[in-house]
C-alpha cells in the first residue's frame, strides 16, 4: 500500500502552540543540501527544493532568509523563545513578523542553514512549506479563540487544514503558491477575500458550517474572492481544499508563473464556469476516503451559537475582552521588527502576567492571549519599559505596515521599510490628524498589502531627468478589499508629504466621520490627484536628491529582475514525480470507495508519470500515449529499468481484469523508483556539465 510520510508528529504543548516540526524534515534538507554542494543537483532543482523549507536567497550575495509556519499565527511561549534564541545565535538580523502571521529570519549563510533549521525544529518550530509553490501558511482571525463574536475558533480550523496536507506530494510542486484563510464569523476578520481559498464560519438552516470563497489575491492583478459554496459542513473542508488544489493542478498554467494563481482561473472561466469546475471536482472527490494525512476524522469543532455578527472587522488595539472574561492584549511591534533579546524579555513578561501564548497578526503585531484583568496594567507598564506599546494608542499616522523592500528582498524596488520608519519617526508632523491604516510595499507584489490600506503605496521606478528614480504609486481607501481609488505616482522623497496632505484634506473634508474608503470613492481619482498636485515638482535645478531613495546613500538602481523566486520556473520533472505518487494514492482511494473505473484511470497515470519525467529530464519529445515506447527505445540498455517497467505494465493490465490492488501498487512503486534512479543520474550529469561550463 502507498506510504505517505507520517503526519502524526504535530502536537500542542501546554500553552496551545501547534508544532508542525518533524525530524524527517531536517534529514531531508541535509540530504538535499549535500546533493547540491556535491554538484549532483543544479541550481534550479536546489531552488525548488529549498523553497519548500521556507528558504529564500536575499538581495545580499550569499545570504538567506528563512520563514517559519504558524497556522493562524498562534505561537506558544516555548516556540517564541526558540525563535528568539535561534535568531540571536545563528543569524545576522532581527525577527520580522509578516502580513501572513509568520516570522522571517535574515542573514543566514548556506552552511548555517542546517544548524538554524535544527535549532528551530528541535524547539517545535517548522518552516516546511512556508514558501514555494505549496499550500502556504493558513491564516485566521487574529482574535480567534477568544473573540466575543466568533462562531468557532478559526485557528483550530487553520491548524487542521495545515496538518492535513503538510508534506503531501499533491501540494509540494503546484503550478503556483496557494494561500488559505479562515474567519470565525461573518465579519471575516481573517480577510478571506484576498486569498486563493477562504472559509467563513456561518449558520444556515439551523446547521453550523462554512461559506467558501476562492480566487482572491493582491499583486499586479488584485482580485476579490468569489463565492463558490454558500454552505459546506466542517466534514467537507478537506474535500473542498482538495478540489481547489486539483483544479489548480489541472488548469493553471505552468508556462507563465505570473499568471498561474487561482484568480486567473476566475478570469479564464468566468465566475460561473470557475464555480462549476470546483463543484465537479468536489462531487467526484467527496465519494473517496478523506484526503490528506489520514482517513480518521478530526475531533469535532466546538461551535458557539450566541455569536454576534454585526459590524466590521474587530479592533486590535490594547486590551480586548474575550468571551471567557479574560483579555487579549495587543502589543504594537513597530513595522513587525523585534530583536531576539527583546522577544525573550517580552515572552518572560507575558508568562509572568499569566498569559497563555502569543498570536501574530496580519498587521505585524503580537497579541497575548488569556490575560487576567488584574495583570493588564503591570503588563502594559512592563511593555512600555521595553520601548513598546500595549495601551492601544490611536495617534496618527496610526497602524503602519511595510515589507522589507530593498533592505533584503531581491526584487524590491524601493526602501519601503525606511519610508515607513521615517513616517513613524515623524509622528509630530501628523499631530491632530486621524489615525489610519498605512501600508507600504517595496514593489507591485503587495507583500505590504497596500491594496487593502486606507492609504497604500507601492514602489516603482520612473525616470527623472532621464535617469531612473524611486517612486511610489498611491492608492486610497482599500477598506479591507482589493480595491480603493488609484492615485498618482510621486517621487519617493515626496511620499511622506503626500500621505500628510491626504490626511489633512480627509480630516477637513469628511462628512459625519465617514471612513477613508467612502471619502476616497466620493472625491474620486481626480480629487485625489488634485490634492497632491501641489507637491513640489522634481527638477534638476532644485538640488533635491531625487535619485537617492529614503535611508540610502547610493544612487537608485532598479532590481535586475521583477520575478521573485516563487514565480521562477519550477522544475516540471519534480512535479511529475509528485503526481506519480499521488496517482498511486488515487488508485488506492478509488479502490476502497468501490469506483473501479476511477481506480483504473489512476493506475494508468501512475504508470505514465515516471516515463514522462524521464523523457522531460532527458529532453526527449514523445507523442502522447507513446511515452512507454520512447522509454524502451531510449533506455534499451538498462535491464533493471526495463524489467521494472514491464512488471508494472503487466501488473496494471492484470489489475484492469480484477487483479490484486496491493500487487499493482507495489509494482508501480518499484517502476517509479527505477525511473527515479535514471533521473538522478541524468540530473547529476547535467549539473556537472553546467558546473564545468561555468568554471571554463
Amino acid at each position: 500500500m502507498l506510504k505517505i510520510p507520517d503526519q502524526n508528529t504535530a502536537n500542542d504543548d501546554r500553552q496551545g502552540g501547534l508544532s508542525l516540526a518533524d525530524p524527517v524534515d531536517l534529514a531531508e534538507f541535509k540530504h538535499g543540501l549535500a546533493q547540491f554542494q556535491a554538484g549532483r543537483w543544479h541550481e534550479d532543482r536546489w531552488r525548488t527544493f529549498r523553497l519548500r523549507f521556507g528558504i529564500y536567497v536575499q538581495r545580499q550575495a550569499g545570504q538567506h532568509m528563512i520563514r517559519t509556519k504558524f497556522p493562524g499565527g498562534r505561537v506558544s511561549f516555548a516556540q517564541a523563545r526558540t525563535i528568539a534564541r535561534a535568531t540571536r545565535d545563528h543569524t545576522g538580523g532581527d525577527i520580522h513578523i509578516t502580513t501572513r502571521q509568520d516570522v522571517q529570519l535574515y542573514f543566514i549563510r548556506q552552511d548555517t542553514l542546517p544548524i538554524l533549521l535544527g535549532a528551530l525544529y528541535g524547539g517545535g518550530v517548522s518552516t516546511r512549506e512556508a514558501s514555494g509553490n505549496t499550500l502556504r501558511n493558513v491564516t485566521a482571525c487574529p482574535l480567534a479563540g477568544f473573540c466575543p463574536h466568533e462562531r468557532l475558533d478559526a485557528q483550530e480550523v487553520a491548524a487542521g487544514l495545515s496538518e492535513n496536507w503538510l508534506r503531501h506530494p499533491l501540494t509540494q510542486h503546484m503550478p503556483r503558491k496557494f494561500k488559505t484563510a479562515v474567519s470565525g464569523c461573518e465579519r471575516d476578520c481573517g480577510l478571506t477575500r484576498i486569498d486563493d481559498l477562504g472559509f467563513i464560519a456561518t449558520r444556515q438552516n439551523g446547521l453550523n458550517g462554512f461559506r467558501v470563497v476562492a480566487g482572491g489575491g493582491l499583486g499586479t492583478h488584485p482580485h476579490n474572492a468569489v463565492e463558490i459554496f454558500d454552505f459546506v459542513t466542517e466534514d467537507d473542508l478537506p474535500w473542498v481544499q482538495e478540489a481547489l488544489v486539483r483544479v489548480h493542478h489541472h488548469y493553471s498554467t505552468r508556462a507563465d508563473k505570473n499568471r498561474s494563481r487561482i484568480k486567473f482561473l476566475v478570469d479564464r472561466f468566468g465566475v460561473d464556469g470557475f464555480r462549476q469546475k470546483i463543484h465537479e471536482a468536489f462531487d467526484e472527490l467527496r465519494a473517496l476516503p478523506r484526503p490528506g494525512s489520514g482517513a480518521e476524522q478530526r475531533t469535532p469543532l466546538v461551535w458557539r451559537n450566541n455569536a454576534g455578527t454585526e459590524g466590521g472587522v474587530a479592533s486590535l488595539r490594547g486590551p480586548v475582552k474575550q468571551h471567557d472574561g479574560c483579555y487579549a492584549v495587543a502589543i504594537n511591534i513597530p513595522l513587525g521588527w523585534i530583536s531576539g533579546d527583546k522577544l525573550i524579555s517580552l515572552t518572560d513578561l507575558a508568562e509572568r502576567s499569566d498569559g497563555s501564548g502569543f498570536v501574530l497578526t496580519r498587521d505585524q503585531n503580537i497579541v497575548v492571549r488569556d490575560m487576567p484583568v488584574e495583570s493588564i496594567k503591570a503588563f502594559q507598564n512592563g511593555v512600555a519599559a521595553l520601548g513598546l506599546d500595549a495601551r492601544g494608542s490611536e495617534d496618527a499616522p496610526g497602524d503602519v505596515v511595510a515589507c522589507p523592500g530593498v533592505a533584503t528582498c531581491a526584487i524590491g524596488i524601493t526602501s519601503s521599510h525606511e519610508l515607513a520608519a521615517d513616517v513613524l519617526a515623524s509622528r509630530g508632523d501628523f499631530e491632530g490628524l486621524p489615525g489610519i491604516r498605512l501600508k507600504i510595499s517595496g514593489c507591485h507584489n503587495s507583500c505590504g498589502q497596500h491594496h487593502i490600506a486606507d492609504i497604500g503605496l507601492h514602489g516603482l521606478a520612473k525616470k527623472i531627468d532621464g535617469k531612473p528614480a524611486p517612486h511610489y504609486r498611491i492608492r486610497v481607501g482599500g477598506d479591507d478589499f482589493a480595491g480603493g481609488v488609484s492615485g498618482p505616482i510621486v517621487p519617493a522623497r515626496l511620499a511622506k508629504s503626500a500621505i500628510k496632505s491626504l490626511l489633512e484634506v480627509y480630516a477637513a473634508d469628511r462628512i459625519d466621520r465617514e471612513n477613508v474608503h467612502s471619502w476616497a470613492v466620493r472625491i474620486g481619482e481626480d480629487g485625489i490627484t488634485g490634492i497632491l498636485s501641489g507637491l513640489p515638482k522634481p527638477v534638476r535645478e532644485d538640488g533635491g536628491d531625487w535619485h537617492v531613495d529614503i535611508g540610502q546613500s547610493s544612487r537608485f538602481r532598479p532590481p535586475a529582475t521583477a520575478t521573485g523566486e516563487c514565480a521562477a520556473g519550477a522544475m516540471v520533472a519534480e512535479y511529475l514525480d509528485d503526481l506519480a505518487v499521488v496517482a498511486r494514492e488515487d488508485l488506492h482511494r478509488a479502490f476502497v470507495a468501490g469506483d473501479f473505473e476511477m481506480a483504473i484511470k489512476a493506475s494508468s497515470r501512475a504508470l505514465i508519470r515516471p516515463a514522462e519525467r524521464m523523457l522531460n529530464v532527458a529532453g526527449i519529445d514523445a507523442a502522447a500515449d507513446a511515452e512507454l515506447s520512447a522509454v524502451r527505445d531510449q533506455w534499451n540498455h538498462d535491464a533493471d529499468l526495463l524489467t521494472a517497467l514491464e512488471s508494472a505494465v503487466s501488473a496494471q493490465e492484470t489489475f484492469t481484469s480484477g487483479g490484486d490492488v496491493d500487487i499493482v501498487i507495489a509494482a508501480l512503486a518499484t517502476w517509479h523508483d527505477a525511473a527515479n534512479r535514471v533521473v538522478e543520474d541524468i540530473q547529476g550529469a547535467v549539473a556537472g556539465f553546467l558546473d564545468r561550463g561555468a568554471a571554463e
